[in-house]
């Protein structure tokens, strides 16, 4: 793409996960071209058994807001979440509560898969699946800068070429490459990490009596020594059941076996696909006798027999799929000038949404549901200035773009801090309990 084309505005995203693809969605239908790359050609198949998704008010909105499509494929790929499920794991006693607000539950791959369908039928979203953004410059009547008010980016890709664009979203997670490239950006925020982990299993099939209509709660019996307490989300469309054990440092001084890989390093992103960011691959003896497989088999045996006793039958399967993921990390903001944040460049050309702005823990479950709320307040800061500017049913200027980026980084942090630091210290509270 050469610098004249880009005379128009076009907006590139790096990162088609659900928040990417679901902004490009909704730009598409004012009429505003985009470019997403993706650094990975098909999700990993692990993401769909490692953990689902409960979509609640926040992104159910958010689909709808974008194009009602979006809410119609992802809920006809989804299943519904109306109840919490307390599972004593001594006796096998299940209490069963309502949820005040029904989720949807959904794993990331049938996620993705549902919005890129949308996405693919309209006419101004261009596919770069497979390469990913490796930094990003400012570039001003031909020569390369760090800073300034530029007239175009050039992004530089994992194989060798480059791309311009007049505007960009980086919506590459919670190591953005976009973020990284953009010191304005990074040093408004600091990776924070915490002293819990989890420990994801695949289930086959569902347990015997266990419907797909909630979450399951499993406590150990001896809860407080533990300290963990295991997680159950059977999978949409019958597909089994993702299981995740939430552990802390207490949990590994009791049981060294599960202590998790070391803390990711910013430099190291992008090494080791799926597992970069999520987990490590069982590392074969975790202790002088006995395989983490073997560990956990025990220990569930132990502590949580009557659901042991449920999985009994597919054990191999189940043990031999563990994985422990490294400790839980998210993105703290930290105030720049005025004492606030923003997720936005200072001449408007870049902004970031979804875990590449505001990581959070999974204590609270809003990590992908805000990051589509993000791409869809992005959107509307979009449909504001253009109305402002007289450009309902005109093409959006380019002027437009960038106010519209500018409002949204200003406007974005305050209401989502807030929600991070809410599900840090929720985060903290579980492991205590």
């Amino acid at each position: 793409m050469t610098p004249s084309s880009i005379t128009s505005p076009h907006v590139t995203i790096s990162g088609a996960g659900p928040a990417g693809l679901l902004t490009a969605i909704h730009l598409s239908n004012l009429g505003i071209p985009t470019t997403l790359f993706e650094r990975s050609p098909a999700p990993d198949p692990w993401s769909s058994k490692s953990y689902t998704i409960v979509l609640g008010e926040k992104g159910k909105s958010s689909l709808q807001a974008a194009d009602p499509q979006c809410l119609d494929a992802v809920a006809n790929a989804g299943v519904g979440r109306k109840f919490i499920h307390l599972f004593d794991g001594g006796t096998g006693e299940m209490k069963s509560m309502p949820k005040k607000v029904p989720g949807l539950g959904i794993t990331r791959p049938l996620l993705v898969e549902s919005l890129e369908g949308i996405a693919r039928k309209k006419g101004n979203i261009e596919f770069k699946l497979g390469v990913g953004v490796e930094t990003v410059e400012r570039i001003v009547n031909g020569e390369e800068r760090n800073t300034h008010d530029d007239d175009h980016l050039l992004i530089h890709l994992e194989d060798g070429t480059t791309h311009k664009t007049n505007h960009l979203i980086g919506a590459d997670g919670k190591w953005s490459r976009v973020r990284l490239s953009f010191p304005e950006l990074h040093f408004q925020s600091r990776m924070i990490t915490c002293p819990s982990f989890g420990i994801h299993l695949d289930c086959p099939s569902l347990p015997p009596g266990w419907n797909s209509d909630g979450t399951y709660v499993i406590q150990p019996i001896h809860k407080e020594e533990c300290q963990f307490y295991i997680l159950a989300s059977p999978r949409p469309k019958e597909e089994g059941l993702s299981i995740s054990m939430v552990a802390n440092d207490e949990t590994v001084a009791k049981f060294p076996w599960l202590a998790p890989p070391e803390d990711m390093k910013e430099g190291d992103y992008g090494k080791g696909g799926w597992e970069d960011e999520y987990s490590a691959l069982p590392m074969g003896t975790h202790s002088d006798s006995s395989t983490l497989a073997e560990n956990l088999e025990k220990l569930f045996r132990e502590e949580v027999p009557a659901f042991y006793e449920l999985l009994e039958s597919q054990k191999e399967a189940v043990f031999g799929s563990a994985r422990i993921n490294r400790r839980v990390s998210w993105l703290k903001s930290i105030p720049g000038e005025n004492d606030e944040n923003t997720y936005t460049t200072s001449d408007g050309r870049v902004t970031l949404i979804g875990d590449a702005a505001h990581a959070m823990t999974p204590s609270m479950g809003e990590g992908c549901n805000t990051a589509m709320e993000s791409g869809v307040t992005l959107v509307q800061c979009v449909v504001e200035v253009m109305k402002e500017r007289g450009e309902v049913g005109e093409e959006c200027s380019e002027e437009s773009l960038r106010e519209a980026f500018l409002r949204y980084g200003v406007r974005r942090p305050r209401e989502v801090v807030g929600v991070q630091e809410m599900s840090a210290e929720r985060n903290m509270i579980k492991n205590k309990q």
